[in-house]
């Protein structure tokens, strides 16, 4: 990068562009604490912006135009993003501008309103990205190239811009982003889809916006509302005439001139993690997204409660500006009148959900789940009173042969049709990395297989275990429901956990002899059933 302008392509223009002021502000800009979905999001917001402004202009060329944003990743070779777009580009006499830190845009009604998010966005994820854009009308596709260790070092105010010849009415930009800062690796990237589906979900509804992400097409599920009885007029034996739809629709005046519009709703089923509010500004999501609902305590109360399994809602807030990253309101000391006057209109009759979400939800739960608990204890009683006494000479044999402490079992192998996660923890100076994959395996007659070292000197702990979804047990009992499924993956780790626990005390032999038999008997004797589920 060189303080000398140059060119390439046919038509006249300004050969550089300035990034004054702010050199050093740019180098503060990888600092950053940005989510990955928060910087990405920035990309899409230009796009929607860009794709707005010049409507008119796309419809005359594309009757059927769509916005398309197409989000790349590879993580190889020090890592590489690209979003590419078909918007209306960045306009030549826009450079200076665009490409400037801080630098407001003339018109901030829309989604592009600091001057800063491609810049800062880019900035937070590489130490090198380019620009590469044309516009309709433009003869020429533009490049501009940021080096941010030379831009900070030569303390460089102004960009070379290159250019190439371009069909007039081409459009779009291209971000390519390299020698990644920030990656997307594990379960990060299914973190980025997860929210940026929610976060353009009122896009995604209308077909405004196509959006991929790693080659997967994000599309917002609606989740079901439920129809059911006032809890107050339900009988004794649950029975009432009338279903209601748990679904009302908000307005809420606030001091400053602020309006927060929207609607709430009782989900069909609970859930207990990706529900909660979400607040929306200029129809895109600033709170309540993915792993970070917006639950405040007022609604919601504390812990796992019916009412934060079920309520949900889309507010859109008016009046309040938001965060330069878009992560958040500015409040002005008016979240706490949000949050009583939302709880009051939440409540309001003839449709009072958070009564309706507590009081239904518990009352037809008490009387299913004493139904479902009856039946199991009396399942379980039975088949363990004909089936594991006739096991139990094998149970004491199998245990006979010690395993050695520090290998419980041998290393689970694994097949591209596995599903695995990993993760990690710390305790008592220890480092323990447990990873756990769920896979048929027909020849296994284990339901749980596991390995365990522990490494010499430092006493680090690695931890894998299988879930054999081909065993009888899984099948007959957890395969049907992702909720059943779960709670045996949930238990399986605290088996495992609690085996490893032993072993680094130094009785790995009783705990992999316990492991064994706990194995035999679901296998031989409790994967049957001898009556059907109510």
């Amino acid at each position: 990068m060189s303080d000398t302008p140059t060119t390439t392509g046919a038509t006249d223009f300004a050969p550089a562009v300035s990034i004054v002021p702010g050199v050093s502000i740019l180098g503060v800009l990888s600092n950053l604490n940005y989510e990955p979905w928060y910087a990405l999001a920035e990309y899409v917001d230009n796009a929607i912006q860009s794709a707005s402004r010049s409507y008119a202009r796309l419809r005359q060329l594309d009757p059927n135009y769509q916005l398309n944003v197409d989000i790349v990743y590879d993580e190889h070779q020090g890592g590489r993003i690209e979003i590419v777009d078909n918007a209306g580009g960045i306009a030549r006499r826009d450079f200076d501008r665009a490409f400037k830190a801080a630098e407001v845009p003339p018109d901030r009604t829309g989604l592009s309103e600091f001057g800063m998010g491609m810049k800062s966005a880019s900035i937070w994820f590489a130490k090198n990205w380019r620009v590469v854009t044309t516009s309709a009308g433009d003869p020429n596709i533009y490049s501009i190239e940021f080096d941010m260790q030379a831009v900070l070092q030569d303390k460089v105010e102004r960009l070379d811009v290159t250019a190439a010849a371009a069909d007039v009415d081409s459009h779009f930009t291209r971000i390519e982003l390299w020698n990644l800062n920030q990656f997307l690796r594990g379960r990060t990237l299914g973190k980025v889809r997860d929210h940026l589906r929610e976060i353009y979900r009122a896009f995604l509804r209308d077909d405004t916006l196509v959006l991929s992400v790693a080659g997967q097409n994000m599309e917002f599920i609606e989740p079901d509302v439920l129809r059911a009885p006032d809890y107050r007029t339900t009988s004794a034996d649950g029975d009432s005439d009338v279903a209601l739809e748990w679904h009302k629709h908000i307005d809420l005046h606030l001091d400053e001139g602020v309006r927060i519009k929207g609607w709430a709703a009782i989900r069909a089923e609970g859930r207990t993690n990706s529900n909660g509010l979400s607040l929306f500004r200029r129809r895109r999501v600033i709170v309540g997204t993915g792993d970070t609902p917006y639950r405040p305590a007022r609604i919601y109360g504390q812990g796992n409660s019916y009412r934060s399994q079920r309520l949900f809602g889309e507010l859109e807030v008016e009046g309040l500006p938001v965060s330069h990253t878009k992560d958040g309101f500015q409040w002005q000391g008016l979240e706490e009148e949000f949050h009583e006057k939302l709880r009051e209109a939440l409540d309001e009759e003839p449709l009072p959900l958070l009564k309706q979400a507590e009081h239904y939800r518990a009352r037809q739960a008490s009387r299913a789940e004493l139904r479902r608990i009856r039946a199991a204890t009396e399942n379980t009683a039975e088949v363990a009173e004909h089936s594991i006494p006739p096991v139990l000479h094998q149970v004491v044999e199998e245990a006979a042969t010690p395993a050695p402490p520090t290998q419980v079992s041998a290393r689970p192998d694994t097949t591209s049709h596995d599903v695995t996660q990993t993760f990690t923890f710390q305790h008592d100076d220890r480092a323990w990395t447990v990873t756990i994959t769920a896979g048929s395996r027909a020849s296994e007659k284990d339901w749980l297989v596991r390995h365990v070292d522990i490494e010499a000197g430092s006493g680090n702990v690695t931890a894998q275990l299988l879930l054999n979804t081909g065993h009888p047990f899984l099948k007959q009992f957890a395969l049907g429901s992702s909720d059943a499924l779960e709670a045996v993956f949930r238990v399986a780790v605290a088996m495992v956990v609690t085996e490893s626990l032993q072993t680094t005390a130094g009785d790995g032999e009783s705990a992999a002899k316990f492991m064994r038999q706990v194995n035999l008997l679901l296998g031989a004797a409790l994967s049957k059933r001898l009556r059907s589920d109510p």
